[in-house]
């Protein structure tokens, strides 16, 4: 799974959806398993992405806010090109996205897998009732509308995002990471993303 290669122990860590959990497996496993370079990156990427002040229990995540909110700068930025990117920016700043890929490989594995996790959180809330019910009104679970809206919501966090607002360079490694997920939760996915960049030209 993955460009950048973990341990399986780390895989576990990554593929873990409820942040206490994953708070557990972060306090055991840089002293059970080698240090691969990214153990620094990964326990600061925790820090900004769950906890708030002194605070050590995870209380937010704001990895999945993110994803949410690049949806929502994407619709807003059509008209406010300059705001969106600033928020755009601010939100990559707070959350050491730009710290760690700055960094190189080390950095980079820790946010690459990071964002992995938090876009399966994103595509799991995707699949819930209240999510179809929102859109779409009741549809079942896995139905073709949902599937889609899911790879166009992919799209507009990721590639719409960076072209619209001038940040594809920037948003690299998200999207390469937002883009791998969404591959593992719809075997679909290439497919239906190919198609709506045919759709939209």
């Amino acid at each position: 799974m993955g460009t950048y290669q973990i341990s399986p122990a780390w895989m576990e860590y990554y593929l873990e959806p409820e942040p206490d959990r994953r708070a557990q497996l972060l306090a055991r496993l840089p002293d059970t398993e080698p240090d691969d370079g990214s153990n620094s990156f990964r326990k600061r990427l925790f820090a900004l992405r769950y906890l708030n002040g002194e605070d050590t229990q995870p209380s937010v995540d704001r990895y999945l806010w993110q994803c949410v909110n690049f949806v929502q700068i994407y619709d807003t930025s059509r008209y406010f090109k300059k705001s969106g990117r600033r928020e755009a920016e601010q939100l990559l700043s707070g959350n050491g996205y730009l710290e760690a890929v700055r960094a190189g490989i080390d950095g980079e594995r820790a946010v690459y897998w990071e964002i992995r996790n938090a876009a399966a959180r994103f595509f799991k809330t995707c699949s819930g009732k209240e999510y179809r019910r929102a859109l779409f009104g009741l549809l079942s679970p896995g139905s073709e509308d949902q599937k889609k809206q899911m790879t166009l919501e992919a799209w507009k966090m990721t590639i719409g995002l960076g072209e619209r607002l001038g940040m594809a360079q920037t948003l690299e490694l998200w999207t390469r990471a937002v883009m791998d997920e969404h591959r593992r939760a719809d075997p679909m996915a290439e497919a239906r993303m190919q198609k709506l960049l045919a759709e939209r030209g």
